[in-house]
């Protein structure tokens, strides 16, 4: 049995295989869909929402956040504010430019530790009653209890602490 050969599109001769297609059909004429395999997205931040049950501040809400960063492990915790002299619990009243927007705001106190770094840092904030909302100015980031997925551990876990997006 004798080889056969023939002449492809660029002047060049191939030999005759079975099953064999030239290299120009398979790239141009008779492209395979390439499969994309979907990466699942996992949660880099998460926020615990909990009631305190006794003590001064029964009935409030308490919140731990972490945030995994370039920088190590962002964990905060944000506690209600008592105001100076322990007067009890301050709320903030806002109103929009029509007066229909009334929100209140709660003032806690925002404690944020940099596990890798070593450092605490604490900042006043304000947490909106209504949405549940806490955002810390001073470094643009927003702590919320809305958000759910999955760590690259496979844990569960809801919130979202990390870029308020609305912050100008």
């Amino acid at each position: 049995m004798s080889q056969q050969y023939y002449k492809g599109k660029d002047g060049n001769f191939y030999p005759v295989q079975q099953n064999f297609q030239a290299p120009y059909r398979q790239q141009y004429n008779n492209p395979q869909p390439q499969q994309q395999q979907q990466q699942q997205i996992f949660k880099r931040s998460g926020a615990t929402y909990t009631t305190i049950r006794n003590g001064n501040f029964e009935g409030n809400i308490i919140v731990n956040a972490w945030r995994k960063t370039k920088m190590g492990l962002m964990q905060a915790t944000v506690a209600p504010y008592a105001g100076q002299g322990k007067k009890g619990l301050e709320i903030v009243n806002s109103q929009g430019k029509s007066g229909n927007q009334d929100k209140e705001y709660q003032k806690m106190i925002c404690e944020i530790r940099n596990t890798a770094l070593g450092t605490t840092q604490t900042y006043h904030v304000l947490m909106n009653l209504k949405t549940k909302v806490i955002v810390i100015q001073e470094l643009g980031l927003c702590i919320t209890p809305n958000g759910s997925g999955v760590t690259r551990s496979g844990k569960r876990v809801t919130g979202y602490f990390g870029k308020n997006y609305r912050s100008k």
